[in-house]
């Protein structure tokens, strides 16, 4: 099968501050922090000081799929993890969770999204999460929100655990799961790098705040986005793609017009901050579109 390259942007700009609000009063730890900030010497030379590896490396790991649990506030979660064959212990990896479609398990996103996996070929860290009854919480502010708490235990858990990445962690999803996976992207943009929706809509949310022009308010940076939508979708409208689209291009003060990415019928918006694009296939319903595994670690392969 021809592999599929997408661009999205040739290059990737200064991350911005989405609408800016405060986080949460008493934030979960990030496993990012004391990590690499590069530091420089009192005449503005780099420092030579050693940057410490992320806290997994070094460690030993199996490779290949397991069902692990976690605590996140106060309740025993679970979620399927996927280590990479021939996984070296100090080669930071990106992490991809992806996220399951209402009624779902991670177990059956992992086959929904087998095509993400084979075209990543052995270069990154897999999690499937489980939702609660299969259903993701979308209307709980983040400070509140049990699967915005799973994210992160979960993340700090894989931060301890393996060698990845800390400023390349991504987020896809299907359906229920990628309006999931639109509400991480708005309540954890210091953590997260990109996002990938499918046949999705939002970040919404009905307790939060919107500005003046009605955009949901946003903590942390903006992320990339890519918004994937059928044209016949008959379960979640088209309009609720768009909607995403509207968000992120909005979030990262994104200029006007598209051009052309190398797969059709994709496009990347012009002039944002980070990398904005979307593919409105025609004639795809409720689905994950065929090409859908492969374009998206394409557009999270080209976030460094």
């Amino acid at each position: 099968m021809t592999s599929v390259l997408v661009v999205f942007g040739a290059t990737f700009g200064t991350s911005c501050r989405s609408e800016g609000t405060a986080p949460p009063s008493a934030p979960i730890p990030d496993p990012t922090v004391g990590v690499a900030s590069a530091q420089a010497s009192p005449l503005g030379a780099p420092s030579s000081a050693v940057v410490p590896a992320p806290p997994g490396c070094g460690k030993p790991a199996k490779s290949g799929a397991s069902t692990l649990h976690v605590k996140a506030a106060g309740r025993e979660r679970s979620y399927t993890l996927v280590v990479p064959n021939g996984y070296s212990a100090n080669t930071p990896y990106p992490v991809v969770f992806a996220l399951h479609g209402s009624g779902g398990t991670g177990a059956g996103a992992r086959g929904q999204f087998g095509e993400l996996e084979r075209a990543a070929d052995g270069r990154a860290v897999f999690i499937y999460p489980d939702a609660i009854r299969g259903s993701w919480d979308l209307n709980d502010p983040a400070e509140s929100n049990t699967d915005v708490a799973l994210f992160d235990a979960i993340l700090l858990a894989t931060h301890n655990s393996l060698c990845v990445d800390p400023k390349r962690t991504f987020v896809t999803g299907f359906s229920n799961g990628a309006y999931m996976a639109n509400q991480l992207g708005c309540r954890r943009g210091e953590r997260i790098r990109g996002i990938v929706s499918h046949a999705g809509g939002g970040p919404y949310e009905m307790k939060g705040t919107f500005d003046s022009t009605g955009h949901l308010v946003c903590t942390g940076k903006a992320v990339a986005a890519l918004v994937v939508h059928g044209s016949s979708d008959g379960t979640v409208a088209p309009g609720e793609g768009q909607k995403s689209i509207d968000h992120w291009t909005y979030a990262n003060r994104c200029g006007e017009g598209t051009s052309p990415a190398l797969t059709q019928p994709c496009v990347t918006v012009n002039g944002c901050f980070q990398p904005v694009g979307y593919c409105k296939v025609p004639n795809l319903g409720h689905a994950v579109w065929k090409d859908g595994g492969r374009v998206t670690w394409s557009f999270f392969e080209a976030l460094k």
